[in-house]
C-alpha cells in the first residue's frame, strides 16, 4: 500500500508555507470552510496520473504576490518513487517535474506516469454529476476509461485537435472544392479516432460493471451505460459499417457544421448513465440520496478496480463528502473503504461528523488546520 507521509507546500493557493506529515493510511483534514482543505487535496492530486482535483489552470493556484508555486511529496512501499515534486513558474510559464530529486524530461514524465499514484476522488460537485449537463457526464466517463486505458486521454486530446482543424476547414473554404481534400483526410482521421474512443467506452463500462457486480457492497450497484450514436453502431454494426455511416454524417453536416462553428455529430457529443439496480432507474431520475450513493459506490469500484485489478498506487479522495451523509451511510463508507484496504484523505469542517466508533480508530490521524 502507497502511502503519502508527507507534503510541502511553498505559495500553493492560500498556503504561503505548509509541512504536514501524515502517519496513517485514513487521514481526516477537519477545519472551518476557507482554511484550505481542498487546497491541500488538489495539491496531492497535481503529483498524481490524471487530472488535478479542480482542473484549475496552475496560474489559477499560485498564492496572492507570488510568482511560483512548488508541491513536495514523501512516499513509501512504493515499487519506484520515494520523492516526488511539481513547481510551477508563472513567468517564465513553466512547469517542472521531480522525482527521487531528479528532474524529469516530458518523455520522461509519460514513461513514469504509469507508476503515478491514482488519486480517485469524490467532491460535492461530482456528488451532482447526474444533474449536470451531458459534457460533465462524459467528461467523467472518460475519466472511467481512462482507469482501464492509459491511451484513452490521448485518443480524446488528438480527437479534439481533429475538431478544431476542421471546423477551421470549413471556415476557410467553406464547402468549396479546394478544400474538400483536407476535409476528407481530417475526416478520416476523426473517424478512424472516434471509432476507437467509443470501442474503448464499451469495453471499459464492460469492464465495470462486471467488477461492481463482483464487489461486496453497502452502496448501490449501478450498471453503468456508455450512451451515443457510435457506441451504439460500435455494439450493433461491423467497423466497416460504422466507418461508412460516420464518414458519411460528417460530409452531409458541412454546411450546418460551418453555420453552427461546431461538429454535430460524434463521439464527442455522448453521454453517460447509471442504472439504479434496485430500482432499474436510471440514476438522472434517482433521488438526491440515491444519486450520491451512486456515485460513491462508483468512486470505491474505479479505487477497487485501479488497486486490485490494474495493481496501480491508488488513493481515495472525498472532499465533504461525510458532511452530506446520514449516519449509516458514514459508517458504511468508513467500513467498506477499511475493509478494501485502501488510503483514503477525508476532509469536513468538524471531526465530529465522523462516525464516532471511528474518531480514535487506529487506522485515522485527525489533522485539524
Amino acid at each position: 500500500m502507497s502511502l503519502i507521509t508527507k507534503i510541502i507546500l511553498s505559495n500553493f493557493r492560500n498556503f504561503t508555507s505548509k509541512k504536514i506529515e501524515f502517519s496513517k493510511p485514513l487521514v481526516l483534514l477537519a477545519g472551518n470552510n476557507g482554511v484550505g482543505k481542498t487546497n491541500i487535496l488538489e495539491s496531492l492530486t497535481l503529483l498524481g496520473r490524471g487530472s488535478s482535483l479542480r482542473g484549475a489552470d496552475f496560474e489559477e493556484m499560485i498564492a496572492e504576490n507570488s510568482n511560483s508555486f512548488t508541491i513536495f511529496s514523501e512516499i513509501s512501499d512504493h515499487e519506484f518513487i520515494e520523492k516526488i515534486g511539481i513547481s510551477f513558474d508563472r513567468t517564465h510559464k513553466k512547469k517542472a517535474f521531480e522525482i527521487n530529486g531528479e528532474a524529469t524530461t516530458s518523455k520522461r514524465q509519460s514513461d513514469v506516469r504509469q507508476h503515478l499514484i491514482n488519486f480517485i476522488a469524490l467532491t460535492p460537485q461530482l456528488e451532482q454529476l447526474f444533474i449536470l449537463g451531458k459534457s460533465e457526464r462524459r467528461d467523467y466517463l472518460d475519466k472511467i476509461v481512462c482507469d482501464i486505458d492509459q491511451n484513452h486521454l490521448t485518443r480524446i486530446n488528438n480527437y479534439q485537435k481533429l475538431l478544431r482543424e476542421r471546423l477551421l476547414i470549413l471556415q476557410k473554404y467553406g464547402t468549396q472544392k479546394q478544400g474538400e481534400k483536407w476535409l476528407d483526410i481530417i475526416e478520416n482521421q476523426i473517424v478512424e479516432l472516434g471509432i476507437a474512443i467509443a470501442s474503448a467506452r464499451i469495453e471499459a463500462v464492460d469492464f465495470f460493471n462486471r467488477a461492481i457486480a463482483s464487489f461486496a457492497s453497502n452502496f448501490p450497484k449501478p450498471k453503468l451505460r456508455a450512451t451515443g450514436d457510435i457506441e451504439e453502431s460500435v455494439m450493433k454494426q461491423s467497423a466497416v459499417q460504422i466507418e461508412e455511416n460516420y464518414l458519411h454524417k460528417l460530409r452531409e453536416n458541412r454546411t450546418a457544421d460551418l453555420a453552427n462553428f461546431k461538429t454535430n455529430f460524434g463521439v464527442h457529443r455522448s453521454d453517460f448513465d447509471a442504472i439504479f439496480s434496485e430500482k432499474n432507474m436510471s440514476a438522472t431520475r434517482s433521488s438526491t440520496g440515491e444519486q450520491k450513493s451512486i456515485m460513491i459506490g462508483i468512486t470505491l469500484a474505479r479505487a477497487k478496480i485501479s488497486a486490485n485489478y490494474k495493481n496501480q498506487p491508488t488513493i481515495l479522495i472525498f472532499d465533504e463528502v461525510v458532511s452530506h451523509l446520514d449516519e449509516k451511510r458514514k459508517s458504511d463508507l468508513f467500513t467498506e473503504v477499511k475493509a478494501a484496504n485502501l488510503p483514503a484523505f477525508f476532509s469536513a469542517t468538524s471531526k465530529d461528523l465522523l462516525p464516532p466508533q471511528y474518531l480514535n480508530d487506529d487506522s485515522l490521524q485527525i489533522i485539524e488546520l
